[in-house]
């Protein structure tokens, strides 16, 4: 009789641990969903936020590519090659966002809607420049290719000035 009793008080005590414990966990369970959520909105104002400031930019470079384009201070070899790198820079500047090692295969993924012999000119043509543009191409990131737009533009400036 003492053995029954104990064993069911066991139970009655486990039973009551277990449901304390449970409803703490529930309660850290909530918390975290809340919090995931209020960071999934966080991020999609970061994401958004950063869509426009590539928007923005690439108006930019279209803007000083056009100026440089009257000004008749790039060939139009030049104008060809970098043309869809500055068109697509807001694709390309998200896409990079998403981490390194995605500017050449969506710079490619471009070009190849502009011309199937383009993105081999454009990997010939920054062979062609200065160790630090390669260096910029090759880096294959986010800042390189924002570092990599500005230098084209203005070593081209440069050296036909």
């Amino acid at each position: 009789m003492i053995f029954v009793l104990s064993t069911a008080i066991l139970f009655i005590g486990l039973s009551i641990y277990f449901y304390f414990r449970a409803e703490g966990l529930q309660r850290t369970l909530n918390n975290t969903k809340k919090e995931f959520v209020s960071t999934k909105k966080e991020n999609k104002h970061y994401v958004d936020s950063m869509a426009i400031i590539a928007k923005r930019n690439e108006d930019f470079a279209k803007n000083r590519l056009q100026t440089l384009k009257e000004k008749e201070v790039l060939d139009q070899e030049t104008i060809d090659v970098i043309t869809p790198l500055i068109n697509n820079y807001a694709v390309i500047f998200v896409e990079c966002l998403k981490g390194n090692g995605r500017l050449q295969p969506i710079a490619k993924k471009c070009y190849e809607s502009y011309d199937d012999k383009g993105y081999k000119n454009l990997v010939v043509y920054v062979s062609q420049q200065e160790a630090s543009i390669k260096r910029m191409w090759s880096s294959n990131s986010l800042s390189g290719y924002i570092s990599l737009i500005e230098a084209l533009l203005l070593s081209n400036k440069n050296k036909n000035t």
